[in-house]
């Protein structure tokens, strides 16, 4: 009992220290490039909901069975330490789980064809479990928000490097490729390859941008390194706090489908890699051996985005969360050749969907769209026109705060009802 109220403390005090370092007031002109640089310093993420939330909303709250698209809905409830697959009314048909003597978070998840599951539990490890979440394998890796699988069985997450820049200690994410075992066999780095996202990305929002300014400015900057600034003993405490510098903030590796844009254009080839740059407002594709940059958009246009996914038709469908001008969230449907927006999707009123940190989107065959609002723990299903056909709030509760989720996916039932009827109990 003292070790769980100790947690939920914790989870408070998370919280709480969040709120005050997000809601910051308005500044005068001369502030604004501290305020820049004090914004690329990592926040640490919370894993409940800011607000205290309604109980009485948990599960599914609505469901229009003639208009959703059918499915089974995975996702990681990150403090349970459990990843759940559910029926389109909310029953739990499998859930998995792994024990350790320490909680770990469960970023997010992945589901095989065969019940296999890949499990990253942030910045600590990459388990696999089986169906019944025996463990297959378990590697060592500060990872964080991605696994992209692959038709090869490979597997892609983030990993997440640090290097000194410009004197600062600063994060720089990596697209690291795992074996079917587990085992690393290819890493791109981001810090190896700077000069080249330098050439090729818009740097308004670089901490080399925002660093010149400072200095322009008269700023030194080593006033805002604690570990040059500060004594010894500082150095310890930041070490322990995760508020380094995050230079990009990788969030999205998704693997671009056979479409007849890539036949046409080899930008955006099958199996070239569509991935996401938060803290840079940008995304980019990657050729899918070299790595070469081929591709970027977005800032200017995108507010802290997350998730951006190639639909079949070429364009590309992306999660803009608003997180630091916006305040609102949308998603938005590109055309990667025009460049131009050619489907919008926000609430009514704008701020009644809104999610800052989290988030995903995932399209389906018959033009819905599967929306996970991270932040406050709700996931909903829209058609083409708006209109809301399934409704679900994560039922987990902590001191009447609802867990938070990063990502839901809806899977065919074609795939799990034989995993159900393969493992059902007789």
């Amino acid at each position: 009992m003292r070790t769980q109220a100790a947690k939920h403390y914790l989870v408070i005090a998370a919280v709480l220290i969040s709120a005050t370092i997000i809601s910051t007031g308005v500044r005068a002109d001369s502030d604004k490039n501290e305020d820049n640089l004090k914004a690329l310093r990592s926040v640490p993420y919370t894993t409940v909901t800011k607000d205290e939330s309604d109980p009485a909303k948990a599960g599914v709250v609505r469901f229009k069975p003639s208009k959703s698209y059918r499915g089974y809905n995975l996702y990681c409830s990150s403090l349970t330490s459990e990843v759940v697959l559910m029926d389109m009314t909310g029953t739990v048909v499998n859930t998995w789980a792994y024990p350790d003597v320490r909680p770990r978070v469960w970023d997010y998840a992945r589901m095989f064809d065969n019940g296999d599951l890949i499990v990253i539990r942030k910045f600590h490890d990459v388990i696999k479990l089986d169906w019944n979440s025996q463990l297959i394998w378990r590697i060592e890796l500060r990872s964080h928000h991605e696994i992209t699988l692959l038709p090869d069985s490979t597997i892609y997450v983030i990993g997440r490097e640090i290097h000194e820049h410009r004197r600062l200690r600063v994060r720089f994410p990596a697209i690291v490729r795992l074996s079917e075992c587990g085992e690393e066999i290819e890493r791109w780095s981001t810090f190896a390859n700077l000069a080249e996202i330098k050439r090729k990305f818009d740097q308004r929002s670089f901490i080399d941008t925002i660093l010149d300014s400072l200095i322009a400015d008269g700023v030194d900057p080593k006033t805002w390194e604690p570990l040059t600034a500060h004594a010894e003993s500082v150095k310890a405490e930041i070490d322990a706090w995760p508020r380094r510098y995050d230079q990009f903030h990788m969030n999205t590796i998704s693997i671009i489908p056979d479409t007849p844009l890539g036949g046409s254009d080899p930008r955006f080839g099958e199996g070239n890699l569509l991935i996401c740059f938060r803290n840079v407002n940008q995304i980019a594709v990657l050729e899918k051996d070299t790595k070469e940059i081929l591709w970027v958009w977005g800032e200017g246009d995108l507010d802290w985005p997350h998730h951006p996914t190639m639909l079949d038709s070429g364009n590309i469908l992306i999660f803009d969360n608003g997180a630091r001008k916006r305040k609102y969230t949308r998603l938005i449907e590109l055309n990667p050749l025009t460049e131009e927006i050619e489907w919008e999707y926000v609430g009514d009123p704008p701020e009644t969907f809104y999610t800052p940190e989290r988030g995903s989107s995932q399209r389906f065959p018959n033009g819905n769209t599967l929306v996970c609002e991270g932040d406050r723990g709700r996931c909903f299903e829209i058609t083409g026109e708006g209109e809301i056909v399934w409704e679900w709030y994560n039922p987990a509760m902590r001191v009447n705060h609802r867990e938070q989720v990063y990502r839901m996916e809806r899977i065919p039932p074609e795939i799990v009802e034989p995993l159900l009827e393969a493992h059902r109990q007789p």
